[in-house]
Formats: C-alpha cells, structure tokens, sequence
C-alpha cells in the first residue's frame, strides 16, 4: 500500500511542479481548456528537496480561473496529504477527484461532491480519518480502487441518492464501508432494484452488511462479480418469476474450502432461500420454454427439495446448483431430453455431491424413479454424445448402459459415484472421444463390459479415483485399474492391453459379446449384433443375433 501511495506521489510531484498560483490556490493545466487544482510545489534547490505549500483550514475552489488571459474550467482536484486542510467547497464543474485525490486530508470532517462529479480515483478518501459523512451524487460512473476502504471508526454515513445510477456505476475493487450505507435519508436495509435496471455492476453492494433483503425484478439479466459479497446480513431474496431468474447472469463465484466465499454475486448464497410471488421455493419447476439457466443461479439454495427440468433446456451454467444440499429429486422429461442439456461444471447439474453431504439427489423421469426394479440407467439408443458433468453425482445407479450410437463421453459425465451401487459399466460402441474423469471416482465399478473390437485410447484418469471413504476403508487413486474386472470381445484382450488408458487395468478377461446372457442387463433395449460380435448397423444384410428386452437371444435373417 505504501509503495503504490509512494509511485502516486512522485507522479503528484512531477505534475505539479509545471502548476502555476492564482489567488492562493494552484493549477495545473490538463488541456487547452482545463485545469486541475493541486498542491503548490517547488523545487529548492539549495535543500534538494521539493517543498510542498498545502492548503489549510477553509479552501473554496471556483468554477473556472484566468491563466494568461484565457479561461479554464476546473474539472479536477488532486490535493493528497493536506492534513491541514479542514473544509472544502467544490465547484459544480467539477467531474473528477484523481487517485489519492483526498488521502492524508485527515482534518476534513465533510465533504460535498458536486452533481457534475463523474470519476472518483484510487485511495481518493484514503485515510481521511475525521471524515464523517459522504454522499455519492447520481452522476458518479467511476469508482476506483479502494476509494473508500480505509474510513477510520468516525466514518458514520456513506450515502447513494440514485439506486438506477448506483447500479451502473463502475467499480474497479472491493467497496467497504464500517458506517451504514444510506438511501437518500434512509439507512440501506431492504434492497429494491429499480425497475428498468438490467445491469448490476461488479462490487456495487460489496461489504453492504446493513442490507436484509433483496427484490431483482425480472428486467435483470446481468449481475457482476461480488456485487454482494460480504452482505452477511441478507435473509431474504426474492425475484418477479422463475424464468426470468433462470436469465440471469451471475458473475464468476469462488467458494474457499472453508465454506466462505470469496467471490460472489448472488445473494441467495447468504439467505439460502428465493422467493417468488411471495412464497419460498422448496420444490422449483423450471418452466417449459427456458433453454438455459445462468451461472450460480441457485447456488446455496438450502430450501430447495425438488427441482424439474424441462424438455426445452438445452444449457446450464457453472455452479448453478452448488451446495443445494437438501435437493433430494431431480424429475426430468426424458433421458434422452435430459442427455441433450450442456452442463458447464460438475454443480451445474442438479445432483449433489455424496462425499460431502451423505445423500443421494434421486433421479426421476415424469415422476417416476429411473431406478427402479434393477436400477438400471440406460442412455437412449440414438444419443451420440453422454455431455461432460451430466450424470456427475448420480450415484443410486447399479449398471449404466452405454449404447453403440454414443461415440464421445465428456469430461466428469460418470464422476463421483462413491457408493457400492453402480458395480457394473456396459459400454457397447465405438468411443472415439473420452473425457478426462469421465468414470472418475467411481471405485466401486466391479465389472466394465466392451463390446468395441478396436478400442480408442482414453485418458489415463478415466477411472482415476479420488474418493476418500468416512471408514478405514483405503482406496487408492488407482483402485479400480487394480480390482475392476475389464471384459473385452473374444479375440481383443491384446488389443486392449496395448491401448492407453484401458492397458491400465491389470485383471483384462475376453468373453463372447453373443453370449449376452448372464451381464445381468435384463431389462435392456433389443440390441443386434454380427455373428462375430459386432454391432449390426443399420445397412448390415445377413443373419444377425438380436438381444431381447428380457435378456435371451435369438438369430434372425435381415434382407
């Protein structure tokens, strides 16, 4: 901090020997027709040192000044370190305060900004440690960095008369405040966003502890990075209606290990709950007609139980529904519908994270739980693509299903399944692109079957574990290369032995992919194979085997 004030004091030095003194006070020239008003400073050379003439007591700046028969408007004022100086009377031209512009002034006890003001610079109130009150004008649209972040205790009342021209108002860092922050004559408790705002800028309510609620109407659609944090005190947060919400576009979220954030633009991270039409979401349906839900849209959101996903959804954000820890159903469309939704982070989806909380999100399609009977998942023949992050938590599943038309599988799309239910992996085509982690986590995948003659390499976490059981049960970050049994098609076990990623699994069988009987895939889709194994195509002619729903075979002749 010292450095930085230091570098702007040489810069003050520099530009204010070139000022020039009318009537006591200094100017420097910013162009043909404007002056700043700075401290008087001259270089003595017997001393070698720059002698500084600072303001004291009353200072009463005018609109404009003379210099050599031609008038110049004051528009900034730059006085760092006069701590003498006690009032000051600022002229309605005015449009700037510069960096370190009132720093040291440590005898000002008010200070009125004009209504012309338009950019308050860096450590511009730096230790102004009598400064009591301080009213921000609604022309204001630049606040630099720590502008305001070292008032003293005296420091009582910081005050926005425009909340529309507040939002909008462009802050460089964190703005914190140890008085309480006034609406006009009212302390700051109860935030209303205007209506017609659609942008709420970065760190603009940062470190407003007195705020206890909050309304974002539906014309929001942007909120900037730590726009709220540090308002521990909110309670409540409530929005016009869910759609427009899901539209909402939260800046970038970091929560520490700790729990504590330390980035952070939703506020619903604080009051853990959302209200719309006067109620508390507990079960929250994402209406028909949404294609895509913000980031951080329902981070934290402690009441929530239940969530329904529509058909039209096509994209969730980063951590949209981190640490909803009492979400406990997930009810989506389809599968299919559901495998066509991009989620950007493992929290953008709905599933929440067994190793920290000890509880499932259970996965429901219309209403009815996926799981049932044997507890098969089973990707929709046709899907070309299981999206990274998308089953990612999904843990009460005993056998996944991967059928021959899915040829990528994205990062963490399997991740974190850290129970002893999903025990059997059946992968039946060709995967030409596998996601790092795509299985990650996973440690208790007994029995992987391959149906691929010539398998891609993988990424060698695929399978990688990273679960750390509650009992002394040690699972190494290469358990399931160790104990998971790798079933390749009769003919391929060297094939797989050389391919990277899959040659890590040290217990590699062959078995006959037309002896379908006995994986344990009862309730399967009708699937048709080659007689040597293969996938029959859709253009394949000749005599193929069909793999019924009920798990027998049967040969058939396709012309």
């Amino acid at each position: 901090m010292k450095k930085a004030l230091l570098a702007l004091l040489c810069t003050i030095l520099t530009i204010t020997a070139k000022g020039q003194v009318v009537n006591g006070i200094c100017y420097y020239k910013l162009d043909d027709s404007h002056v700043s008003v700075v401290v008087d400073q001259k270089w003595d050379s017997q001393s070698s040192t720059m002698i500084r003439h600072d303001y004291k007591g009353q200072l009463s700046i005018p609109p404009s000044v003379v210099i050599d028969n031609k008038t110049y408007t004051v528009t900034k004022v730059d006085l760092y370190g006069c701590s003498e100086l006690t009032g000051i009377s600022l002229p309605n031209t005015l449009e700037e305060i510069a960096e370190a512009g009132f720093s040291d002034c440590s005898s000002l006890t008010r200070v009125t900004l004009p209504s012309s003001l338009k950019k308050i610079g860096r450590f511009a109130f730096q230790s102004c440690d009598n400064l009591q009150e301080l009213t921000i004008p609604a022309s204001v649209q630049e606040i630099g960095m720590n502008a305001f972040c070292t008032f003293s205790d005296n420091f009582k009342k910081l005050t926005i008369t425009d909340l529309a021209a507040w939002c909008d108002i462009e802050m460089e860092g964190i703005l914190l405040t140890d008085g309480t922050v006034y609406l006009n004559d009212k302390p700051l408790t109860d935030l209303v966003i205007p209506e017609g705002v659609k942008t709420i800028k970065p760190y603009v309510f940062c470190g407003f502890k007195g705020i206890t609620s909050v309304h974002i109407p539906a014309c929001v659609d942007s909120i900037g990075y730590n726009a709220f944090m540090g308002c521990t005190s909110i309670t409540k947060v409530s929005g016009d209606d869910i759609a427009s919400w899901c539209g909402i576009h939260f800046g970038p979220t970091t929560i520490l290990n700790t729990g504590n954030p330390l980035n952070l633009s939703n506020p619903v991270f604080y009051s853990e709950n959302l209200y719309i039409g006067g109620s508390s979401i507990t079960e929250l349906t994402i209406p028909e007609g949404v294609d895509s839900i913000g980031s951080c849209a329902f981070i934290n959101l402690k009441s929530l139980t239940k969530v329904s996903l529509p058909s039209t959804l096509k994209y969730v954000g980063p951590n949209a529904f981190q640490d909803c820890i009492n979400l406990m159903i997930a009810d989506v469309t389809s599968i299919r519908d559901y495998c066509g939704i991009e989620f950007a982070s493992l929290d953008s989806n709905p599933f929440q994270d067994y190793i920290t909380y000890r509880a499932f999100t259970w996965l429901l399609v219309n209403g009815n739980y996926v799981h049932e009977g044997n507890r098969v998942l089973s990707i929709p023949d046709g899907i070309t693509e299981v999206k990274a992050n998308a089953f990612a938590n999904a843990d009460p599943t005993e056998t996944v299903i991967i059928p021959a038309s899915v040829t990528k599988i994205g990062t963490n799309a399997f991740r974190n399944s850290v129970t002893n239910r999903f025990h059997t992996l059946c992968i039946k085509g060709h995967i030409e692109d596998m996601g790092e982690l795509a299985f990650g986590s996973c440690p208790f995948i007994n029995t992987i079957y391959m149906e691929d003659l010539n398998p891609s390499a993988i990424p060698a976490n695929t399978f990688t574990n990273y679960y750390i059981p509650p009992t002394n049960l040690t699972l190494g970050a290469d358990y399931n290369y160790k104990n998971t049994k790798l079933m390749v098609p009769a003919g391929t076990k060297s094939i797989y032995e050389s391919t990277d990623g899959w040659n890590l699994f040290e217990n590699i069988e062959e078995y006959d992919v037309a002896a379908v009987n006995g994986i344990g895939l009862s309730n399967a889709a009708t699937t048709e194979f080659t007689l040597d194994g293969r996938p029959a195509g859709p253009d394949y002619k000749g005599i193929i085997l069909v793999r019924m729903p009920d798990g027998t075979v049967r040969k058939e002749l396709r012309k």
